[in-house]
């Protein structure tokens, strides 16, 4: 069994320290990769990686299984996607290429290994926290999320991927399900705007995951049907807040105000950036978007 350096313990203390977080507490979107993504990458497997052994799984279009050895791996797309950024021709398929090669050489899992993930995933959950704590903790996991913000895992580092043989994308999946799990039975009801037009809807549980839930699709879906919207735009200005408004909505300026004054002001500080709720996902709201929000 793998034990743990007492510099080990100290790195997961200073990260405790960071996410205010007990560690009995921990479990797109970057960017999302579709449909003919997958295709692509489906396409260049089957004709460069014969021997590779792969499903796809109906319900999860950024997903791949793939096997290695006794194990199935649930690969996700999105951050693949975002890394080949402008890469086109050889480049672009070099680095696919790469990508799963890296996967088919990483060692199965042994059964302690097994044990102690299987332990572990149910704990994990999603969490957004500011760009700086990937900078303060290194062997931190965490993706891509925004300018100001990435995607995290309380307490989960480096370390624990080795502890548990898993790759990142296991633990975001596993940390997805259970902040969905937690969320199940989260009541979202919209505000309707007095003498004006639109809608709000706040989320505001203080279980330290509210931000973190505009990261469920479930959640996002929520938003919109109880602002009666196919579009919203959203704020996340600290851990425990979570605001989403009509973009027509009357008081827009001064919500878009308030979550940029809020992410200065309140305790877990995160971003006073907004995002735009769409059926099929979000984004950081563009320029012309922040226009109309009266932030620019």
């Amino acid at each position: 069994m793998t034990r743990r350096s007492q510099g080990g313990i100290g790195r997961r203390r200073v990260l405790q320290a960071i996410f205010g977080l007990a560690a009995a507490g921990v479990t797109a979107v970057a960017a999302r990769a579709d449909e003919s993504f997958r295709e692509e990458v489906v396409a260049l497997l089957r004709r460069r990686r014969p021997a590779l052994a792969f499903t796809l799984p109906g319900d999860d279009p950024e997903g791949i299984h793939v096997k290695v050895g006794g194990n199935t791996l649930q690969v996700y797309l999105g951050n693949l996607e975002r890394q080949l950024g402008k890469a086109r021709g050889m480049d672009r398929e070099g680095q696919i290429l790469d990508f799963f090669d890296r996967i088919v050489a990483v060692r199965p899992a042994d059964d302690e290994e097994r044990a102690r993930w299987q332990e572990a995933r149910t704990k994990l959950r999603l969490q957004v926290v500011p760009i700086e704590y990937r900078r303060q903790a290194k062997e931190l996991v965490s993706r891509d999320l925004a300018a100001r913000v990435v995607i995290a895992y309380a307490l989960v580092t480096t370390d624990d991927l080795k502890t548990w043989g898993v790759d990142a994308d296991a633990i975001h999946e596993a940390a997805l399900a259970g902040l969905e799990a937690a969320s199940g039975k989260l009541a979202i009801e919209a505000e309707r705007s007095a003498k004006g037009r639109g809608a709000y809807a706040t989320i505001l549980t203080n279980d330290g995951y509210d931000a973190a839930r505009l990261l469920l699709p479930s959640v996002r879906q929520r938003l919109l049907q109880a602002l009666g919207s196919d579009l919203a735009i959203a704020g996340i200005p600290n851990r425990d807040f979570l605001v989403a408004w009509t973009p027509d909505f009357s008081a827009r300026a001064g919500f878009a105000a308030k979550v940029s004054e809020d992410s200065k002001s309140r305790s877990h500080p995160l971003t006073d950036e907004l995002f735009v709720i769409e059926v099929n996902g979000f984004r950081v709201a563009s320029a012309a978007e922040l226009v109309e929000q009266r932030r620019i």
